[in-house]
């Protein structure tokens, strides 16, 4: 649910981090000459750093930036930088007038949803998807999904995939996962080059686990863009919706 954001009323403090150095200096370079004038300052620095500081605003250049944020917890706004599909967004080139403007107080802030993923005692986060992954090409192996203890289906694939409501628009929609819209509190699961000729894809209430039945070689837990551990067979790895990361939805002009 979109909400009114009101920016500091003293010089803000804008944070920028970057999956790549060299373009997170340019950003933080236009944004200094831009916003000289209102008094608001910009520092660079990593997401864990940015969140624990005492920041108006992270400006979040590139989809690994975002993720990076996602694993911290932060009730800073971030506004994303770069091409990313199924979240409102501003090109490199626009980030200072976008950021002008939402200082001014034309902005709102969309809350999106962050996976807590649990998995032998050991959790993560993630804000577009969670996949479980056959390591070695080839080798299909058995996963269920079981929501309030009930299985809703099992299937052979290299793999299965549960997004976000971002998530859905990006790798979940090239295996035909559903595309769910913001507004919803749902998460989109299909699988992956799956065995059967018609396979099926859900949408579930968060709250819900996938499971190795069967392997034929090492299945990997990925979430978002990090391939975190292996899974083994009959150990659950359960998703639940527990924060969110609020990002900053600038006048249409800039997105």
């Amino acid at each position: 649910m979109d909400a009114a954001w009101e920016p500091p009323d003293d010089g803000a403090v804008v944070g920028v981090v970057a999956e790549e150095p060299d373009r997170g200096s340019a950003v933080a370079d236009s944004l200094s000459g831009a916003l000289e004038r209102t008094g608001s300052t910009v520092v660079e620095g990593s997401a864990a750093a940015l969140s624990a500081g005492e920041v108006s605003v992270v400006v979040a250049v590139g989809e690994h930036a975002l993720s990076a944020l996602a694993r911290e917890t932060s009730d800073v706004p971030v506004l994303p930088v770069g091409e990313h599909i199924g979240l409102e967004s501003v090109a490199a080139e626009s980030v200072a007038d976008a950021l002008e403007a939402t200082l001014s107080n034309t902005a709102s802030v969309r809350s999106r949803p962050v996976f807590e993923v649990a998995l032998e005692g050991e959790r993560y986060r993630g804000l577009f998807d969670v996949t479980l992954v056959t390591a070695e090409p080839a080798k299909i192996s058995e996963y269920s999904v079981r929501s309030n203890d009930e299985l809703v289906g099992s299937f052979r694939a290299d793999g299965v995939v549960a997004a976000t409501p971002a998530g859905t628009h990006g790798y979940a929609s090239a295996v035909d996962a559903p595309e769910l819209s913001a507004a919803l509190e749902a998460v989109a699961v299909a699988p992956i080059a799956p065995f059967a000729t018609h396979a099926r894809q859900w949408v579930l209430p968060p709250g819900f686990e996938l499971q190795v039945e069967r392997d034929e070689g090492p299945v990997t837990l990925v979430v978002d863009d990090r391939s975190v551990r292996s899974v083994p067979v009959g150990s659950p790895v359960e998703l639940t919706f527990e924060d969110e990361l609020r990002t900053l939805v600038p006048p249409a002009d800039y997105l």
